[in-house]
């Protein structure tokens, strides 16, 4: 009986309904744990056995949940890092074509500039 005090109040609600039971709730521990020794069904043995499967069930939900967690966390990081290094490729490509634009202006200006330089120097037949 002992084993029944020391579960958690979901395992002994799960339980009840496995007896057969329909609790509410709003139970107790100690309401649900009259309600199983009450049930026509109980026997000690059984329901120890029947418990132990319970809480086991519920461990491996629960392991289940955290690792479909992890998973959804590692997924999502991936995500976070392909888009910052998509963001990061985007942003070093936009650069290189900024500069290359700049290097290409520059060239034009010197160019220019030589040709105004031409025009400016007097021919050699000229003087």
């Amino acid at each position: 009986m002992s084993f029944l005090k020391q579960a958690r109040k979901e395992d002994l609600i799960s339980l009840a309904t496995d007896l057969g039971e329909k609790p509410a709730p709003t139970f107790s521990k100690i309401d649900l744990v009259s309600l199983i020794q009450g049930n026509k069904h109980y026997n000690e043995d059984d329901a120890k056995l029947i418990l132990e499967t319970v809480v086991m069930e519920r461990e491996e939900r629960f392991k289940l949940e955290a690792e479909r967690k992890q998973t959804l966390k590692i997924e999502a990081e991936r995500k976070e890092t392909l888009k910052i290094g998509a963001e990061r490729k985007e942003t070093l490509k936009m650069a290189t074509e900024q500069e290359r634009l700049k290097m290409a202006a520059e060239q034009e200006r010197l160019k220019i500039e030589i040709e105004l330089e031409k025009l400016r120097m007097p021919s050699d037949g000229s003087t």
